[in-house]
């Protein structure tokens, strides 16, 4: 059964909401979670930044920074572990894809071991291209970049 979510924009009274998100994922090496209050005041201001809400509690977030026109980088997409292999993250990709449905290519970084998101992206039609950067946030772990063009 999929359970019913909703995206909604952050504001900055929800700081406090997606610190908790963020800090139930700290410590993994395959997630480089946003854990400094200001650095998520910024991504809500300079990103299309979105809570996803269960029965109206925040329990993820997701985001995407447009680059230009016909580019969108996906820049996170985080949710507290107790929901996490519901299929609640893919709907929340599917909601940003068709928010994104006039964009030629989108594309994200995962870590290279994070087979079930790079399987969640593939499965909407992201491949991975090139090589995984090491130490891509300066967390001592690489990344992989994926890329879905239409």
């Amino acid at each position: 059964m999929t359970e019913e979510i909703t995206l909604r924009r952050a504001i900055a009274e929800d700081v406090d909401d997606i610190l908790a998100v963020e800090k139930s994922l700290d410590g993994a090496k395959i997630y480089s979670a946003l854990t400094d209050r200001n650095e998520i005041l910024e991504a809500i201001s300079s990103s299309f930044f979105y809570v996803i809400l269960r029965n109206a509690k925040i329990i993820g977030d997701v985001s995407y920074e447009m680059k230009d026109e016909n580019h969108a980088h996906i820049s996170g997409l985080a949710l507290t572990p107790e929901f996490q292999g519901r299929g609640i993250a893919k709907q929340a990709i599917k909601m940003i894809l068709e928010k994104l449905k006039d964009v030629n290519v989108i594309d994200l970084v995962t870590h290279p071991e994070n087979e079930r998101s790079i399987n969640l992206y593939a499965s909407f039609g992201f491949k991975k291209e090139g090589e995984p950067k090491e130490n891509y946030f300066g967390d001592g772990q690489p990344r992989i970049r994926m890329v879905l063009r239409k």
